[in-house]
């Protein structure tokens, strides 16, 4: 059965384990320093023994039991010593209580060489011998043993201490791991009990951030990066909801007063052709109104598909205002461009197109009859500017501000009859915004409007 544990607890655990894991490594290979300083030791001490037994053993011209009070002259107990026939391994002398069961390979033997030390382990004992040839007379080998007391003694106390102090580390690991674990986490419950207090109703709401400047932090600023972009995404669904329920409601309520007109008597074919006419004018609109909402509600990803690529934007605006021909025919305006300066730009010439032509095709909306729209192209410092002139009612000082509001009409009845949703301006500065360019507008009523962009060029 699978068991779920919360994270603190995993980390509490699997830091328990390595702890513990690591304490018997050391353990370990303390015991074993440990037990490889202390042979070395005795080592050492028989080694220097051994040789003062061949010192001594040389410097008499023959083989007596005095030179066996090695155990007394270095107070080192226990102490052994036994010398041998090189020959037939037989007992020459030794010490009254060397061991009986210390045996000795023939083979072993007949392979030492002549004054070099050796060690052997048996049993509970480590042995040195040394082969030395006795004056000429014989090769005789001298055995130094000792018991692996010191070193049983040694390890035994190093498993006592470690036997009882691992306990109390891993006791302390654990508390300290727990407190170390609580208060890492400590953090992220803050900001688990500050984001349950957030929904959908309100999403102002911010987390408090640290002056830490550490992951916490990081994550903070990332969460609250990310409530930002939710609300601007929630703030624009319903604000196009509540566009959409506001603009639409007019052309609907018209259709269906059209609709119910048509239906109430029998009525010529005429009639019945002039309400079709109208309420397809009013799906038109309709249609217009949602498409350019839909616009106004992505954000700036969604609407930069492509690449920025360069271009020329007097071709750009060339093209425009041939697609407004029609259109401006329909208005009895002409359309002029001038280009003084023909330069490349760099952005998005789809999106650049769709805010020339709302520019213009307001420019010609407003102008008077007979008029002219006059567009210049120009350089000054380091922008390159699109100027659209018209010659019509212009913008009251005091609205000049607003045209760029959703649904702002200067002039509703007008604009209205021409099929304008108020929408164009808008789109026009989130177009010229994604660009991060310049707007000005100068007006004056009854004479006209200038609209101009200005965009940064290197």
């Amino acid at each position: 059965m699978k068991i779920n544990l919360s994270i603190k607890k995993k980390l509490l655990i699997h830091s328990f384990l390595i702890q513990t894991i690591i304490l018997l490594i050391f353990s370990f290979s303390l015991y074993k320093a440990l037990e490889i300083s202390t042979t070395d030791k005795l080592e050492a001490t028989l080694k220097v023994i051994i040789l003062d037994v061949t010192d001594d053993l040389l410097e008499n011209k023959q083989i007596s039991q005095t030179l066996l009070n090695e155990e007394k002259e270095y107070k080192f107990e226990p102490l052994y010593i036994r010398i041998l026939d090189n020959k037939t391994h037989e007992k020459i002398i030794q010490t009254e209580n060397f061991p009986n069961n210390i045996e000795h390979d023939d083979k072993y033997l007949n392979n030492l060489k002549e004054d070099i030390v050796t060690f052997e382990k048996q049993n509970n004992y480590l042995v040195s011998r040394i082969k030395i040839d006795f004056h000429g007379e014989k090769v005789v080998i001298i055995e130094v043993v000792t018991t692996k007391e010191i070193l049983t003694s040694t390890l035994e106390n190093l498993l006592y201490i470690l036997s009882f102090i691992l306990p109390i580390i891993l006791i302390f690991a654990v508390i300290g791991g727990n407190f170390i674990i609580y208060k890492s986490f400590l953090p992220i419950e803050n900001i688990l009990d500050e984001l349950k207090q957030i929904n959908a109703n309100d999403l102002s709401a911010r987390l408090k951030t640290t002056n830490t400047k550490d992951e916490i932090y990081q994550l903070i600023n990332e969460v609250n990066n990310l409530l930002s972009r939710l609300e601007n995404s929630f703030e624009r669904i319903s604000q196009f909801s509540s566009d959409a329920s506001h603009e639409l409601k007019t052309p609907l309520t018209i259709i269906k007063g059209e609709i119910e007109v048509a239906l109430r008597k029998e009525r010529s074919v005429n009639e019945y052709k002039e309400t079709l006419t109208t309420s397809l004018n009013e799906i038109c609109v309709i249609e217009q109104t949602i498409n350019d909402l839909l616009f106004l509600a992505k954000n700036e990803k969604d609407l930069i598909i492509d690449k920025q690529e360069e271009f020329y934007l007097d071709e750009l605006t060339d093209e425009s205002i041939n697609e407004l021909k029609n259109f401006a025919k329909l208005h009895k305006v002409g359309v002029t461009l001038e280009v003084k300066d023909s330069l490349e730009l760099l952005g998005f010439p789809n999106l650049l197109k769709i805010a020339i032509k709302n520019a213009l095709k307001n420019a010609i909306q407003f102008s008077n009859e007979n008029s002219k729209v006059i567009i210049k192209i120009f350089k000054k410092d380091d922008f390159l500017n699109i100027s659209i002139q018209d010659f019509g009612i212009g913008i009251a000082k005091e609205e000049q501000n607003k045209i760029f509001e959703k649904f702002y009409r200067t002039d509703k009845s007008r604009n209205k009859n021409s099929g304008g949703t108020g929408l164009g301006m808008s789109i026009l500065k989130k177009i010229i915004d994604i660009h991060k360019a310049e707007i000005n507008i100068k007006s004056i009523e009854n004479q006209g409007t200038t609209i101009s962009f200005s965009f940064h060029i290197k």
